[in-house]
């Protein structure tokens, strides 16, 4: 009899790993808390928006191989991004400068959108021996009034891309992120991410495995090579062995127990760093911000409006606006009931673009605030790269038991931290390991 696996949790993780198995011969079954597979990849259907829209993952950042592979075999046109970014303090024009990845100032013009100090901070960050976190590493080689407006441009872009706590992040992975990104192309799947949700899924089944959606896991109870595994409902699921995907803000919150507890788990969790976002949609019945995007071009918004970060698509003939809102922002805006958050979007919109305030109130088709930390199956957006870490993936990388396996987009350690890519590379990294075991 071929040997069983549970799978929990059927993110792009939990489904590359359960892909891989059951195209190896094992018996997979894989068991997703929420009504439909996916995890931080969202797709918004035309039931909510006119157009697909992407309310969790949206870029593809770079050469990623696993994730051009999987679109490629999909069937799944790549639109180029062709990203300009703007930086509009208060509102108004200013001149557009290319970016380099989708929402960071990494690229060629960096300093020109974070300030002419940007150089001087990449070749200190380039010379550090010994990591440190960044706000400590800040405090020490770039201290006083002179760079108080460096300081402010890497705690907005650090919290605000890469979702870091300026106390625990890594000053190393930071500046390894940053100095590789340049230049790189990006890209969105035309017809949003979760198609290629969709193909892994069909490709499970298609192999044999079980997919259970809405069966959120409560406890497992584990030796070497058996485990069970109960769900809020009280169904138990039996299997040789278990691959963990959830979410680590799920880890963080103890929504998963283990008999016999597991060692070191807790202090693992904690070590790791993971940040939350809000992604906001607005449709509008026309796109009025043409004026200032190139044609062809996916436009950039950095503001200090309340909510200031915004793009548009690369077509001149979507009217879908996304705004992201990290760091203190997202904490301020999170004390707002539902009818203020919106209210301070169209302001914030309205003032970025310099239009008459009633009139984007009248323009707005449909919209959807999505605070990520709400989710109550994911409990946060992407992870960051803390000091601790390496050492937090060493305890989470064993095989507890030989049976006991987690994977995720938080124990990647390649080039592409915090993306899709990341969570397939540990998925198929996973599957690798329980099938050289097995």
């Amino acid at each position: 009899m071929a040997k069983s696996i549970v799978i929990i949790g059927a993110g792009a993780a939990g489904l590359q790993a359960g892909r891989r198995l059951s195209a190896a011969g094992f018996r997979v079954i894989l068991l997703e808390a929420a009504a439909e597979p996916g995890g931080r990849i969202r797709t918004l259907t035309p039931k909510s928006f006119s157009t697909p829209a992407e309310g969790g993952a949206e870029f593809i950042h770079g050469e990623l191989p696993l994730s051009l592979g999987l679109m490629k075999e999909a069937g799944i046109v790549l639109q180029p991004v062709n990203a300009v970014m703007v930086r509009r303090p208060g509102g108004g024009d200013v001149a557009a400068s290319d970016a380099g990845p989708a929402g960071s100032a990494a690229g060629p013009d960096a300093e020109g959108v974070m300030g002419a100090d940007w150089g001087a901070l990449m070749e200190a960050m380039a010379g550090l021996t010994e990591d440190l976190p960044i706000a400590e590493f800040l405090a020490t080689h770039f201290g006083g009034e002179r760079y108080a407006q460096l300081r402010q441009s890497v705690r907005r872009f650090a919290e605000g891309y890469d979702l870091a706590d300026m106390d625990r992040a890594s000053t190393m992975a930071l500046y390894k992120e940053w100095s590789g990104e340049e230049g790189e192309e990006e890209w969105r799947p035309v017809g949003g991410y979760g198609r290629m949700i969709d193909f892994l899924a069909a490709e499970c089944r298609r192999e044999g495995a079980e997919l259970y959606c809405s069966t959120p896991v409560s406890e497992v109870s584990w030796e070497k090579g058996h485990i069970a595994v109960t769900t809020d409902r009280g169904q138990v699921f039996v299997a040789d062995t278990i691959i963990v995907s959830i979410s680590l803000g799920v880890l963080a919150m103890g929504g998963l127990r283990f008999v016999p507890e597991l060692p070191q788990l807790d202090e693992a969790v904690k070590q790791l760093g993971f940040g939350s976002v809000i992604k906001i949609l607005l449709e509008f019945k026309r796109a009025f911000w043409l004026d200032g995007k190139p044609e062809g071009r996916t436009l950039f918004v950095l503001s200090d409006q309340a909510a200031p970060t915004w793009w548009t698509q690369t077509g001149e003939e979507n009217c879908l606006l996304t705004g992201w809102l990290a760091g203190d922002r997202m904490r301020r805006f999170q004390q707002l009931d539902e009818t203020a958050r919106l209210e301070s979007c169209l302001q914030s919109v309205a003032a970025i673009f310099s239009v008459d305030l009633e009139g984007v109130r009248g323009e707005l088709e449909a919209s959807m605030i999505l605070d990520w930390s709400e989710e109550p199956f994911v409990r946060g957006g992407y992870s960051f790269e803390t000091v601790e870490a390496a050492r937090a993936r060493t305890i989470l990388g064993q095989a507890f038991g030989g049976t006991l396996y987690f994977c995720g987009e938080a124990l990647y350690e390649g080039a592409a931290p915090g993306t899709v890519e990341a969570a397939l590379q540990s998925g198929w990294d996973v599957a690798e390991r329980v099938i050289a075991r097995l």
